[in-house]
């Protein structure tokens, strides 16, 4: 009668186990090698970075020469899908799908938000503190919250005054401003993983050499 595989399998790693009992010194077996079309998650990582560093010199030229703010904001754009396609062109053998893809545009996006954010909040200390320089900033915001105030006062209802009496408070709009930016930063991250993802699934979709 024959044995199933199955079973043979099972006797296999019985005597397998019973060698390595009687020779507690022989060496271990080998562990299995990672498969060839693994993520390589290093590389992955210094593409990310890369697309922070552009981001960054960008934005450092942004602050001399204002008219590169909108080759940044192409670049914000298009960066998830760029580095979806140097990743895969540096690391053939990796298997791309949608979900590497969503995972690398969230990384992606990640390394410019931090880069161009620092750099940002730095720009904004020394133009208020050093330079002296917001006041044309200050004087639209004050604009936006009274027009936003003004229209809140013109209605009855007894909850719209208490948002209008709560606009004066300049605790309260520094919060909605607070708000306002983690709910950008947010947004643009999902972009980011919306975009790594499409261009993951095209990738998986295209035949590879």
């Amino acid at each position: 009668m024959q044995l199933s595989e199955e079973l043979r399998d099972q006797i296999d790693q019985q005597i397998s186990a019973q060698q390595a009992a009687a020779n507690p010194l022989a060496e271990p077996l080998s562990q299995p090698i990672a498969a060839s079309n693994a993520v390589v998650w290093r590389g992955a990582i210094q593409t990310a970075g890369m697309a922070g560093a552009i981001a960054a010199a960008l934005a450092l030229l942004s602050f001399a020469l204002p008219p590169v703010t909108l080759l940044s904001f192409f670049w914000f754009i298009s960066a998830p899908i760029i580095v979806m396609g140097v990743y895969s062109s540096r690391f053939r053998k990796t298997h791309i799908t949608a979900g590497f893809g969503a995972r690398l545009g969230v990384l992606t996006g990640l390394f410019i938000l931090i880069v161009t954010s620092t750099l940002n909040t730095i720009g904004l200390v020394l133009e208020r503190f050093v330079f002296h320089s917001t006041g044309e900033l200050d004087t639209q915001i004050e604009k936006l919250f009274a027009q936003v105030h003004a229209n809140f006062a013109t209605q009855s209802q007894q909850s719209v005054k208490i948002m209008s009496d709560m606009l004066a408070i300049p605790e309260f709009r520094a919060g909605i401003l607070l708000s306002s930016i983690c709910f950008g930063l947010v947004l643009y991250l999902a972009y980011s993983a919306t975009a790594g993802a499409f261009a993951g699934y095209l990738r998986s979709r295209s035949p590879r050499a």
